[in-house]
């Protein structure tokens, strides 16, 4: 088999491609859910019913009998394109074999938590499948990317506009020539990064062991040896700041905290909304009121010892000394907001008393990601918010 490989999706019918899949949870109010699960029975939410698995295997089950998803005949590529405020993003989406994972041709990024890894291992055991593809990036091939604009001339399979805002569309490649080239230059290619999905890459990877072990007869090309990926091109990635939200001033008063920041920063207050436009920089947002902040002096040049990140210049100059904030992984006093919130994200938080202080960053780039994946080492926590991302539900593959 090839490093990356066709196969048979299952998939929701044109008609019902909108209605069925799922954007991540963080596009979903509490409200939207609830509308979700009541009023449309066939939407995967529905599905992810953690606390009634038989429900949510019956339910998986139903739909296929249904013919609200099916599975296609022919082994294929498929092409899937998102689009979202005048950029788009072109990937393709194949199965890997999970031993790439475990040799690092194919690279992550993030520390990985037993409690998600393992619900997410729990909820594809129930369902036998994999509901959503791993979002990975390649490095920029450009007879692969020809390849793929070339593809995108003909009618999609489907097009539709997601909860997420974005819009979707899929082709399907199943012409044996077009599958054997894309195979060969990813053979080429030979190392892909994950963007989104560190858990669900760890729960597929320790399911497969359990299903190795189960099976007296294993010979290694069984369904459950491979996993779903949707794979973009470098370039295309669009990463978003990953902000801060502080829910109490350690004790000072807003002044005080400012006079303590100034021993560090440079603190400027700013006519409007402040956003960095370039590493190093940051805005602060307190008392109805935004700031800019620079550090006074250059940080010891790879003080984290790989770069110095953003996150963790914010974390070691003001957070951890000045407000008192730990391990950030376990401190129920910060908070974390998606740069799709906006900058008015934080304005309503801190404003309706649920922070005292947020905190605006520079986006951490796709080549810090890959200078950590390519040494072995984890990035900080919540440091990277891909967007937009695949949904979940618009192809799914089976290990039957």
């Amino acid at each position: 088999m090839f490093f990356i490989n066709p196969f048979k999706g299952l998939r929701p019918t044109k008609e019902n491609a909108s209605s069925v899949t799922i954007a991540s949870t963080d596009h979903l109010s509490e409200e939207m859910k609830k509308d979700l699960l009541k009023n449309n029975p066939w939407n995967y939410l529905n599905v992810f019913n953690e606390e009634n698995e038989q429900k949510s295997k019956e339910q998986f089950d139903l739909m296929k009998e249904k013919s609200v998803i099916k599975k296609d005949k022919n082994l294929s590529f498929y092409l899937y394109k998102i689009s979202k405020e005048n950029i788009s993003q072109v990937g393709i989406v194949g199965t890997a074999k999970l031993s790439a994972y475990d040799n690092l041709h194919i690279r992550g990024h993030e520390e990985i938590f037993f409690e998600r890894s393992q619900k997410r291992m729990k909820q594809m055991d129930n369902l036998n499948a994999q509901i959503g593809p791993i979002y990975a990036v390649y490095p920029d091939n450009k007879t692969l990317n020809d390849l793929v604009k070339n593809e995108l001339v003909k009618s999609p399979a489907c097009s539709f506009k997601g909860m997420d805002k974005s819009k979707h569309e899929m082709w399907i490649v199943d012409d044996e020539k077009k599958i054997s080239q894309i195979c060969d230059l990813f053979n080429s290619i030979n190392r892909i990064y994950i963007a989104d999905g560190h858990h669900r890459m760890d729960a597929l990877f320790k399911l497969s062991k359990i299903k190795q072990h189960q099976n007296p007869n294993h010979t290694g090309k069984e369904a459950y040896n491979y996993f779903m990926i949707a794979i973009f091109p470098t370039s295309q990635a669009r990463i978003l700041d990953y902000n801060r939200l502080i829910k109490d001033l350690y004790g000072y008063s807003p002044d005080d905290f400012i006079n303590e920041v100034k021993i560090k920063f440079n603190v400027e207050k700013q006519n409007s909304s402040f956003k960095p436009n370039k590493p190093q920089i940051f805005g602060m947002y307190l008392n109805k009121q935004w700031y800019s902040l620079e550090l006074k002096e250059k940080p010891h040049q790879n003080l984290f010892h790989i770069v110095n990140l953003d996150i963790n210049l914010l974390h070691y100059y003001l957070l951890e000394p000045t407000l008192g904030i730990g391990d950030p992984r376990y401190d129920n006093r910060i908070d974390f907001l998606a740069g799709f919130h906006g900058l008015d994200g934080i304005e309503k938080k801190v404003d309706s008393g649920e922070a005292k202080v947020g905190f605006a960053l520079f986006p951490t780039q796709i080549e810090n990601i890959i200078s950590f994946a390519d040494k072995k080492l984890n990035m900080p926590p919540k440091s990277t918010w891909f967007d937009p991302k695949p949904l979940d539900g618009l192809i799914a593959y089976d290990f039957e």
